[in-house]
């Protein structure tokens, strides 16, 4: 059993790996670079966007299930295929665990709704995982969701020019099933990493919910 003083250490930013021995396994602490855990998750407030299948996407989407949120766009060259990509990978990796992914969901935000339409975020999505959601809105909602998440990005339309560009932030949020801002994952991000370090901050948060 994880102590009570290694599990604040964890909540104040540092990591608990698990280490197999032969004769069980123990925590060690440890400083990590990829993940942040809060030690007290932020609860959002509501929010009304809607995903690919045009079904509203809202507060309540997000309880219920530990959600995955990344921002970004679909004309994104590089930085967005490359992580949706990660993702999918890190979600067959939670799927083979025992808990499996049925209380996890994968968001894509899309902060350029002016090109990505439901159609086009349903397909885009759906090359990478047949599970990922598409979610996008008008520009307040968006502003909404990202100013309480601290996801900065930045959309420079120019009339007249389709090929604009749009800059975001490259990092993963996650949020537990109760709608709170409960972790953040910063890149260079990657599959094994993400799905091990979610392991733990899910069976740490069912043991401190106990």
């Amino acid at each position: 059993m994880i102590s009570t003083v290694a599990l604040a250490a964890l909540l104040a930013g540092a990591w608990l790996a698990e280490i197999d021995r032969q004769q069980g396994s123990r925590a060690l602490l440890l400083p990590d670079p990829v993940i942040t855990v809060f030690p007290d998750p932020k609860p959002l407030t509501a929010f009304a966007l809607n995903d690919h299948r045009q079904r509203a996407f809202d507060l309540a989407s997000l309880k219920g299930k530990w959600s995955f949120l990344f921002f970004g766009f679909t004309h994104c060259a590089d930085i967005c295929p490359t992580t949706l990509a990660v993702l999918a990978r890190a979600r067959d990796n939670i799927a083979r665990n025992a808990g499996g992914a049925e209380e996890v969901q994968f968001v894509f935000v899309s902060v350029d709704p002016n090109r990505d339409t439901p159609s086009k975020l349903g397909q885009y999505v759906g090359h990478f995982d047949a599970t990922f959601l598409g979610v996008t809105g008008d520009n307040a909602q968006i502003a909404n969701l990202t100013g309480q998440l601290g996801a900065a990005y930045q959309v420079t339309i120019t009339p007249g020019m389709d090929d604009y560009p749009v800059d975001h932030t490259m990092a993963v949020f996650l949020l537990d099933p109760r709608a709170r801002y409960h972790a953040v994952f910063t890149p260079p991000h990657d599959a094994a990493v993400i799905s091990s370090r979610f392991k733990l901050v899910r069976k740490l948060a069912a043991a401190n919910a106990t």
